[in-house]
């Protein structure tokens, strides 16, 4: 409350107040509305643009990889070519001589003389044949692969490439192939290099002191260091011609399917005024632009893709060598302003193999997200790839003794046999320990328990729904019977109209979930779990096949169909039991797989066999502390990112018109806002006039005008204010009435309490005494009455519940017991029986007194006494110095008729010692409570009791009073109204010691 009127005026009103609120709600919606807008407005043409760029940049990475793959392939071919010669050679070593019998048109003469019985001395040749390990790829499959391959080189119009054409590929193939082998030889010959240089090194040293021998031996060092510096010059350019010839190779292709290219990404539609697309390899090098095929889209960005600042971050995915940091499917969009124009740049990662590295990015996901679900899996992973290893030396160690001899075709050994025996077990046993250790096991049987719950409700469903269609259409077309109600056609139609579109609609919804059963497309708890057992499949396969066309939906198909799956997977067992067999180092088992069809073979089974050595040998994931091996999902990642696709959004045009669309919103918010301000402003001048009233009306109140009448005023908040205030100021005037009454009542009841303490026992004994009424007036009492020279009268009361009823119920008992004791009465038990006798007839049920009377007699100081259901009097004995509790009992008076009362309570005495003290009191006392709710107690009470003992009686009771205020908190001691629960009354006497 501001007691200053002038101050008043100064500070803001409601109407202030309430139009500044207005003013800020509008102003914050105004600001919340444009933000949530702008960013729904840019959401949405990320959206667009995201949904216009899927397809094109599918098709994109596809065409990458079909470049890619078109490239790898005629390099690969001139590669064979070079290599069958190669191979020959090298191969012929292990060619085996066999003794042949002369032949020709001799041998046949010498033959058909022994027919006729001639004797004929034949002569005897040795000749080198073909064994399982001098076979290779022929040069009839050799053919047969560059004729598919140059089947897929053809023109938009579906005509074949020309021979001038192709013969230029061929050209720059077969340059770049050259200098793959130059490169692979080099590096071959430095390791052959090394090897001698570490034994000439060796022998120089043991020849000191042969000085002949160590000048040649040094002479051979310096050569062969001389050599493999020579070596390393060559690699380097070597490499270099490689990059050279895989750029012009690159190029030619690209300028033979521009024009294809253009027209698919055209239909796909691409907008080249809005968006260009640029692949890269992992070297920097780029293999695609659809700035050279559109002329449209050769202007977007021309100024961004010279700008420093996009080409360091450009050049920054390529600097990397082992940047798995740099393989990710989304680089956070960069933003640019160029000349005008604002511009978004987006990266995105393109692999060789999308089935490998998929699956490995499934892996690497898994693992950062769920590494403790795999952990005892990986461990397990790691000892099988340890066995096998040790499997794959012995293998390789046998097949190296088989090459040497080559007479035993491997399948045809036993031991072979054998350990390839062991090695499928492993693989079996791996398989095995995966489905036991697979942590979303429990997740994909409650799927399928889901699903098969699902399944059989729709199916009951579709059931009862064909039951009664059934039924109706029955109805339709039989008559009705006598007892039946009769139904109109028209209702019968509607009803089997509505069953058959319900029984239609769940007869989809069977269908769909037919075919959603065996789909995996979003479910990580199924991809995630094959992709530990298919990773290594997956790698050979793409490393022993190479496929015609890249499909970039290979892995979409492979995870939404079963049958796609199935398939896969007999390839991979194909290829396994290829490898295993040792039957044929050339041609796979015979099968139907269409898959076959597809790609072809494009290594030999031994090299394939060493590839899978390495693939089962190497843990999925090493120790990730180890910086040096992460494990082959990491690595298989590494090895098959192809580079990445830049894209160059061209944004300039939706976001002036999203800030055109945000301003126009703004003008119209604003406007809005304007009146609702002034709106806002005429309304709270309207409430704060009606207010104004009230609060005039309100400060007459707090002058002490109670009877002030509120307006009334309507039925809103303000009407219900006003009808609360004027209830108030009626219930304040009640109240000022019944406080008067209060007090005179409890100035009535101070006067009935004793006004001096009892003076006709002279100054042997001491009396004190305390009474709190906790409404002014209560049903407590205490009193002291003379009897006579020598003998004094100690009551203490305690009628139930509180307030004015049981004031009044007390006064009159009060007047009973003076009453009764004037008459002479001194027997205990009689004074209570009379007083029960009264109280029983004269009240209510829920009226009774708690009661303790003594008479204390001067000449033999005993004190007799009786308790009616009272707490028990407290007597300290000075003489021992401790406080006693003296026996209490009975039934409270006016509980129960006298022929049940007199037997519960019984007369007492004891003798006071000088220095003895006497104290009794009410409940209300020890139940007095904390602001804690914990009560005051009877241990404090007589701790107190103790520590005062030797003190007055009044002494005792002041200090027991302001221990109570201390501990409740509350002025108990002070006039007024009690703020305890209950009323309190405490008397005390004490007898003094002798001088």
């Amino acid at each position: 409350m501001i007691p200053s009127k002038l101050f008043r005026k100064f500070l803001p009103g409601i109407r202030a107040k309430l139009s500044f609120f207005t003013a800020v709600l509008v102003v914050s919606m105004l600001a919340i509305t444009s933000v949530i807008y702008y960013s729904q407005q840019h959401v949405a043409l990320e959206e667009k643009m995201n949904s216009e760029l899927k397809a094109p940049l599918e098709y994109v990475n596809t065409a990458v990889l079909d470049l890619e793959n078109l490239s790898h392939s005629l390099i690969l071919i001139e590669e064979f070519k070079i290599r069958v010669k190669e191979k020959k050679q090298e191969l012929s070593k292990f060619k085996r001589k066999v003794l042949k019998k002369e032949g020709g048109l001799f041998g046949a003469l010498k033959s058909i003389g022994v027919s006729i019985g001639l004797k004929v001395k034949y002569n005897y040749y040795h000749k080198s044949v073909d064994t399982y390990f001098t076979r290779y790829l022929s040069e009839k499959e050799i053919q047969e692969f560059e004729t598919k391959v140059k089947g897929e080189l053809r023109k938009e119009n579906g005509a074949s490439i020309d021979s001038k054409a192709y013969d230029n590929l061929i050209f720059l193939a077969k340059q770049t192939a050259i200098a793959r082998i130059g490169v692979e030889s080099s590096k071959l010959r430095i390791e052959e290099i090394e090897e001698e240089l570490k034994v000439l090194e060796s022998e120089i040293a043991a020849s000191e002191s042969n000085f002949k021998k160590k000048n040649i031996l040094t002479l051979d060092r310096d050569r062969l260091f001389k050599e493999n510096k020579t070596l390393n010059k060559d690699i380097s350019e070597s490499e270099k011609k490689s990059a050279l010839g895989e750029i012009a190779l690159t190029k030619n292709l690209q300028n033979f399917f521009r024009g294809a290219y253009k027209d698919k990404i055209s239909s796909l539609g691409l907008l080249p005024d809005k968006v260009r697309i640029l692949a890269y390899d992992t070297s920097g090098k780029q293999t695609l632009d659809t700035g050279l095929l559109f002329p449209q889209s050769f202007g977007t960005g021309k100024k961004l893709l010279s700008l420093k600042e996009f080409e360091e971050n450009r050049s920054s995915l390529f600097r990397s060598s082992e940047g798995l940091d740099t393989i990710q499917e989304y680089k956070k969009p960069e933003n640019y302003e160029v000349g005008g124009r604002q511009y978004e740049v987006s990266y995105r990662s393109v692999f060789r193999n999308p089935s490998t590295a998929e699956r490995s990015k499934i892996l690497v996901k898994e693992i950062s997200e769920s590494m403790g679900s795999w952990r005892e899996y990986l461990e397990e992973d790691g000892k099988f790839s340890a066995k096998l290893g040790e499997l794959s030396q012995k293998l390789k160690t046998r097949i190296g003794e088989l090459r040497k001899t080559g007479k035993t075709k491997p399948s045809y050994d036993s031991e072979f046999r054998n350990l390839y025996s062991q090695y499928r077990k492993i693989l079996k046993a791996r398989e095995s320990k995966l489905d036991e250790l697979n942590p979303y096991k429990k997740a994909q049987k409650k799927k399928e328990e889901e699903w098969e719950s699902e399944k059989s409700s729709l199916t009951n469903q579709y059931k009862t729904l064909n039951e009664e269609l059934l039924i109706w259409q029955k109805k339709e077309v039989m008559p009705v019977k006598k007892d039946e109600k009769k139904i109109s056609s028209e209702e019968i139609q509607e009803n089997i109209r509505f069953l058959e579109a319900k029984a239609e609609e769940i007869r989809e919804s069977i269908e769909r979930m037919d075919a959603s059963k065996d789909d995996w497309s979003s479910i990580n708890l199924y991809q995630a779990p094959e992709a530990f057992v298919a990773l290594r499949e997956a790698a050979l396969d793409e490393f022993a096949f190479l496929p015609y066309r890249s499909d970039s939906n290979t892995m979409r198909r492979y995870w939404k169909d079963e049958a796609e799956r199935k398939i896969t997977q007999k390839k991979w067992a194909l290829l396994r039991e290829w490898i295993f067999a040792g039957n044929s180092e050339t041609e796979l088992p015979n099968s139907k797989l269409p898959i076959l069809d597809s790609g072809i073979l494009i290594r030999s089974r031994s090299e394939a066999e060493e590839w899978m050595w390495v693939l089962d040998s190497t843990p999925l994931f090493a120790d990730l502390k180890e910086e040096e091996s992460k494990g082959l999902a990491y690595e298989l990642l590494r090895k098959n990112h192809l580079g990445y696709n830049i894209i160059v959004l061209d944004r300039t045009e939706g976001l002036r018109k999203i800030r055109q669309n945000r301003e126009e919103l703004l003008r119209y918010t604003a406007l809005i806002g304007g009146f609702a301000i002034l709106f806002a402003y005429i309304l709270a001048w309207i409430v704060a006039r009606r207010i104004k009233v009230i609060i005039d009306k309100t400060e007459e109140v707090g002058k002490g005008n109670l009877d002030v009448e509120f307006p009334y005023s309507g039925y809103d908040e303000i009407g219900i204010l006003s009808e609360s205030l004027n209830q108030m100021t009626h219930g304040l005037k009640d109240r000022e009435e019944m406080k008067g009454e209060l007090l005179a009542a409890e100035e009535i009841q101070k006067r009935l309490l004793p006004d001096k303490l009892p003076s006709n026992l002279g100054d042997s004994v001491e009396f004190g005494a305390f009474y709190k009424a906790m409404a002014g007036v209560g049903g407590d009492y205490y009193d002291f009455i003379e009897l006579g020279k020598n003998e004094v009268a100690l009551c203490v009361g305690d009628v139930s519940n509180h307030g004015v009823g049981p004031a009044i119920v007390m006064s009159l008992f009060r007047a009973q017991v003076r009453s009764i004791l004037r008459k002479g009465e001194r027997d205990l038990r009689k004074i209570l029986l009379e007083l029960n006798e009264y109280l029983y007839s004269d009240t209510p049920d829920h009226i009774f007194v708690t009661f303790f009377i003594a008479i204390y007699d001067h000449n033999t100081a005993k004190m007799r006494y009786i308790s009616a259901g009272h707490v028990k009097p407290l007597l300290y004995d000075s003489s021992e110095k401790k406080l006693r509790e003296l026996p209490g009992g009975g039934l409270p008076i006016g509980m129960d008729e006298n022929s049940f009362f007199e037997t519960t309570i019984e007369a007492k005495s004891f003798q006071m010692d000088p220095g003895d003290l006497f104290f009794q009191y009410t409940d209300g006392l020890d139940e007095a409570r904390n602001s804690q709710g914990t009560m005051y107690g009877k241990e404090r009470l007589y701790k107190i009791l103790v520590t005062n003992a030797d003190q007055s009686p009044d002494h005792v009771i002041r200090s027991i009073v302001n221990d109570l205020d201390d501990y409740t908190g509350k002025s108990i001691g002070s006039a007024g109204f009690s703020e305890l629960s209950d009323d309190i009354a405490m008397i005390s006497i004490k007898r003094k010691k002798q001088s």
